[in-house]
């Protein structure tokens, strides 16, 4: 379960195995912002509580992101970014 920006909770839409705040303007969602607890954020397309279609992930404090396609949560064809 998640809280959405407007105060709603959310069911089934919460990206699997993590905890933070899901941000989108309905209770239905196929995708939006997830804030991860540990600062990282996904923006993107989301099904079944996994990471699908095109999104970015980034990780706390800004310790890379990968921007891409994703199947069910697992990268698919994309680039990871490092920071220098």
């Amino acid at each position: 379960m998640a809280t959405t920006q407007s105060g709603g909770t959310v069911e089934d839409s919460t990206p699997a195995g993590a905890t933070g705040t899901a941000i989108s303007k309905s209770a239905t969602m196929n995708g939006g912002r997830f804030d991860f607890d540990d600062g990282g954020t996904f923006l993107g397309g989301w099904e079944d509580g996994k990471a699908h279609g095109h999104g970015v992930c980034t990780g706390p404090k800004g310790q890379g992101a990968y921007s891409g396609s994703w199947h069910y949560g697992f990268e698919v064809s994309g680039v990871y970014i490092w920071p220098r």
